[in-house]
């Protein structure tokens, strides 16, 4: 069901609409990921005076202490929502974080499977490591493709995988229509509701027709897939057990109509007049 033997990755993604490749990341990887992780959310628990009860990371170590992640980023979750919004913001652009996405396999891979010459620039797009608490629906999805999700009119395809721990049914590892990238654009409605991320949900009649496939990962595994295919996560039924996981995408920039992003920075804070203002007022 995941890697065949019988098929060369490229042949297998286009028939399925998606390749899982083994050996992606290594326990080094994670172990640099989990303490960087935990780093930043201590430093966001102490600053903002939430908990002075946490360890730091010289007493913990990985895998052995993912319950210890699980409470601090509970802990900050049920706090203050907003403040793991700037925990994910602070960690995507951690240097750790980039290193890890920096991988040459991945790159590879996503040459091969989008039939690009492996010299060829690649454009990230919303690259970021996903953090589903147990009964937490706020940004899981109906069955939807990525289409628009990213860059309108480019060329790209969607990486996921699981991250810190194995993704499982019960903590709602990611779901797939098998085969259903063939649909192109599908037929689907924007649907806006009110606490929840913006749906693009995929006409029932459409997914029915594809065979059902719930994605159980294990850590160093990485799913390729075409934006075109049917997607979802499950349900995390845990209790008390986070889902961490990778996702984004790799745009070809050569593509004709792929146009970059314009960055957007804004300041959590004031802005940097005010600080200027505020800064040659004291120098007076």
């Amino acid at each position: 069901m995941i890697n065949s033997a019988h098929k060369r990755p490229k042949d297998f993604f286009d028939e399925f609409g998606y390749f899982i490749e083994d050996d992606v990341y290594s326990y080094k990887d994670m172990e640099e990921i989990f303490y960087n992780f935990y780093d930043i959310c201590l430093s966001f628990v102490l600053k903002n005076k939430i908990d002075n009860t946490f360890p730091d990371t010289s007493s913990l170590s990985y895998p052995d202490d993912l319950k210890m992640l699980d409470k601090i980023v509970m802990k900050i979750f049920l706090t203050d929502t907003k403040l793991l919004g700037e925990v994910y913001d602070a960690f995507s652009y951690s240097l750790v974080f980039f290193r890890f996405l920096s991988n040459r396999k991945i790159e590879s891979i996503t040459h091969e499977l989008l039939g690009m010459v492996s010299k060829k620039a690649l454009y990230g797009w919303t690259n970021r490591m996903r953090i589903d608490p147990p009964k937490d629906e706020r940004r899981t999805y109906g069955w939807h493709q990525e289409i628009f999700y990213t860059i309108p009119n480019t060329r790209f395809l969607q990486t996921w995988c699981p991250m810190l721990r194995d993704t499982t049914i019960s903590n709602g590892t990611i779901e797939i229509k098998k085969g259903s990238h063939k649909e192109g654009i599908a037929k689907q409605s924007w649907n806006e509701i009110e606490g929840r991320a913006t749906q693009i949900i995929i006409d029932k009649g459409i997914t029915d027709r594809y065979e059902t496939i719930q994605l159980e990962m294990k850590v160093g595994q990485v799913l390729f897939f075409d934006g075109h295919l049917a997607h979802r996560s499950g349900h995390n039924s845990t209790k008390g057990e986070i889902r961490f996981s990778l996702v984004g995408m790799w745009n070809d920039i050569s593509y004709e109509g792929f146009r970059a992003a314009q960055p957007s920075f804004q300041s959590r804070t004031i802005s940097a007049k005010e600080y200027f203002n505020q800064k040659m007022k004291n120098e007076k």
